[in-house]
């Protein structure tokens, strides 16, 4: 019998489910009283806060998932 999958790391599937199911996401705060609004702006907040190096690296990323 093969061995059980760990599950990926939380980070990991906020990070999946945040890119390819954003409605899914928000559904599921909504339901459990969280405003999306306040996750979307603390996510703003960060990437404001971020060095160019990082920010370069992952604007790149994000325009090479894009095309």
């Amino acid at each position: 019998m093969p061995a059980r999958r760990k599950p990926p790391p939380a980070w990991w599937l906020l990070g999946y489910i945040t890119q390819f199911q954003p409605q899914s996401l928000m559904q599921e705060l909504e339901a459990n009283g969280v405003d999306p609004q306040i996750l979307f702006d603390a996510a703003s907040r960060a990437a404001n806060k971020l060095e160019s190096g990082p920010y370069r690296r992952m604007s790149k990323a994000w325009a090479v998932h894009q095309h």
